[in-house]
């Protein structure tokens, strides 16, 4: 029986080589950081700098740093606004007991400033490493982001405090930027669990068996977009999706089970290659323009298994869930098909973290031999890599895949040394790596 593991998934396409007084400029990446979309967070890499611009919906001023923990205490902050026509920006930082205090080594360098009516935006820039011992570096692992805003100045009335304006988001501000291909006009289709009762127990696996609608033509899958149902963000934690044997019938379609129950039907036991992944906090997955996940030829998925993580450790009565996936795909066939590489370490009642420790390494491994078996038939170019999913649960708070290559380290596939359970989405590589299978 399969319980919580750690795993780190490789999505790899088949592939051979292959101012202040200035309009700020454009920013490939942008978040709302708060509910109320009151708050909008636009950046973009400069070389070694990363420059910001804020959108707030305030006439006062407007406070933005980085935290280890999401909270106050030994942060790195940035705040300002525009007072009385002029425009502000002040580098800040805090101790362990939260008191903010103006940083001696002034490293956010405002770019623009604009208020109107309703709004206050501001644009600037910070080297992504600063040698400033009261600075957070910028690195590709989760950032912590808080936020804050007030109706008035800083300069008004002092330091007045944000109240209930405030607030944290994880993101990865160093993701590459990444190639969108516009999906709005392309066929899509639906994997949702229907009204599944989630037991009022910490840790379920919900397994539900689908049809891919797709058949008898080769298509490729573009994007997969999460569907969680309004008000269970926090519920779902995860969701897999196995491919299973094409020797089954529609008669498993029936009904879903819990997974890795003694009592689960044995068509379950047919699904055992992942070819998607999704974690709490991940946005949709865009393919790279020149791959696909294909569908519809007999070698491609026909029946697949959606196996969803709840996590409910307030254990919750009366949860009915809705939420799966959803697939756009187009009959324009991409160059190089995609697939799926699960590697990790399986949590057994052998694995255990002895008690008192303060930090505990887990190592998985996939050897020279396991690589030849799994990647045998992409002899001799071995697949490229382009996208890494890191995963584990709540012990959870670092992460590293590692990759060798006749007995040297190559540089790593893929870290986080700020993991946050509660933010797991893909990490696109700025270069696809490849990995040969001897």
């Amino acid at each position: 029986m399969r319980r919580l593991r750690p795993w780190a998934l490789v999505l790899g396409g088949l592939l051979f080589a292959a101012a202040a007084a200035g309009q700020p400029r454009s920013y490939p990446h942008s978040a709302v950081l708060d509910g109320a979309a009151a708050y909008r967070l636009h950046w973009g890499r400069r070389g070694s700098a990363l420059a910001f611009r804020l959108e707030v919906r305030t006439r006062g001023y407007v406070g933005f740093g980085l935290s280890a923990s999401g909270g106050m205490a030994s942060a790195d902050i940035v705040v300002g606004g525009v007072e009385r026509g002029q425009p502000y920006l002040q580098d800040y930082f805090t101790d362990e007991n939260r008191v903010l205090k103006k940083d001696p080594q002034q490293d956010y360098h405002l770019e623009y400033a604009m208020e109107n009516s309703t709004h206050t935006v501001l644009a600037f820039s910070r080297e992504l490493h600063t040698c400033d011992t009261n600075d957070k570096s910028i690195t590709e692992s989760t950032v912590r982001v808080i936020w804050a805003y007030h109706h008035k100045d800083m300069g008004e009335a002092g330091q007045n405090y944000h109240g209930a304006n405030r607030g944290t988001k994880s993101l990865r501000l160093l993701n590459p930027e990444k190639e969108e291909v516009l999906s709005a006009s392309l066929p899509y289709f639906d994997l949702t669990n229907k009204d599944v009762p989630v037991p009022d127990k910490d840790t379920t696996y919900w397994c539900q068996m689908f049809k891919i609608p797709v058949q008898h033509e080769k298509h490729h899958v573009t994007k997969v977009e999460p569907l969680i149902q309004k008000g269970h963000e926090n519920l779902v934690h995860h969701i897999l999706l196995y491919q299973c044997s094409s020797n089954l019938n529609d008669s498993v379609l029936d009904y879903g089970h819990e997974c890795y129950h003694p009592n689960m039907p044995d068509s379950f036991l047919t699904c055992e290659t992942v070819i998607f992944a999704w974690a709490i906090g991940g946005e949709g997955f865009t393919y790279p323009p020149h791959v696909g996940l294909s569908i519809g030829t007999a070698a491609d998925p026909q029946f697949v298994l959606m196996e969803v993580h709840y996590d409910n450790p307030s254990y919750t009565e009366g949860l009915i869930d809705n939420s799966g996936l959803r697939l756009i795909y187009t009959p324009v066939l991409r160059k190089y098909d995609a697939g799926v590489i699960e590697a990790g370490l399986w949590v057994s009642l052998f694995h255990n973290i002895p008690p008192g420790m303060p930090e505990f390494v887990s190592e998985g491994h996939c050897t020279l031999e396991c690589l030849e078996e799994a990647l045998g038939a992409e002899r001799p170019a071995g697949i490229h890599v382009f996208a890494v999913l890191l995963h584990a649960h709540l012990a959870g708070r670092a992460i590293r895949m590692r990759h060798f290559h006749n007995g040297e380290e190559q540089k790593l596939l893929a870290y986080d040394d700020e993991f946050d359970f509660n933010f797991q989405e893909f990490q696109y590589l700025k270069e696809e790596r490849t990995i040969l299978p001897v």
